[in-house]
């Protein structure tokens, strides 16, 4: 049964609100400890329609830098397509998933797993892609011993996001798996494998 756009659109608030929310509350604080990366991965996996999966990550970023203050456009490019990277995960994450109140314990565990991986190569791959920045900053000199400064000096976030996407993940797809056991929700087979529009 697909789920209505009504349903997608509250469910899309609820996350731009978290994830823009703890962004702006936390990011002074706890810099890269934010659940955008985790709303992306979550949006591709939950959302039917791609349009709506792809507005979760980029509203997120775009109110919550708007209050926090933006950086070298080029930067925010390349941060916003990282961002939004996860959700080509979906079709995996469909497949790999399994949040049905029949999931026995080894399907449980196979899901964690998959979950846990999926994070942590979300959280790489923004680690890696975001801090090759020389290109556009004058920051780093444009070297090769320039750019493995560039990455030491980047290693105290790079935990940050490892801990924040992991953290936000497993709540977002925990809270998920709690409200489909509860039967507040109802996630089939078939709902993972809808065509997106």
């Amino acid at each position: 049964m697909n789920r209505s756009l009504a349903v997608e659109l509250l469910i899309l608030a609820v996350l731009v609100t978290l994830g823009a929310g703890v962004r702006i509350v936390l990011g002074p604080h706890y810099p890269n400890f934010a659940p955008v990366a985790a709303i992306s991965l979550f949006a591709g996996y939950f959302f039917s329609r791609t349009w709506v999966a792809l507005l979760a990550p980029w509203l997120s970023m775009t109110i919550s830098d708007a209050v926090i203050g933006g950086y070298e456009w080029q930067m925010m490019i390349v941060v916003y397509a990282m961002l939004m990277l996860p959700i080509a995960a979906s079709y995996w994450l469909r497949q790999s998933l399994r949040i049905e109140r029949s999931a026995g314990t080894k399907s449980i565990i196979y899901s964690v797993l998959a979950l846990i991986s999926g994070s942590l190569v979300s959280s790489v791959l923004f680690f890696l892609v975001t801090n090759f920045v020389w290109p556009w900053s004058d920051l780093y000199p444009h070297t090769l011993a320039g750019l493995m400064h560039s990455y030491q000096q980047a290693l105290p976030f790079f935990r940050n996001t490892l801990y924040g996407d992991l953290f936000f993940a497993c709540l977002l797809f925990g809270s998920y798996a709690f409200a489909v056991s509860a039967g507040w929700v109802r996630e089939t087979s078939a709902e993972r494998e809808l065509v997106r529009a």
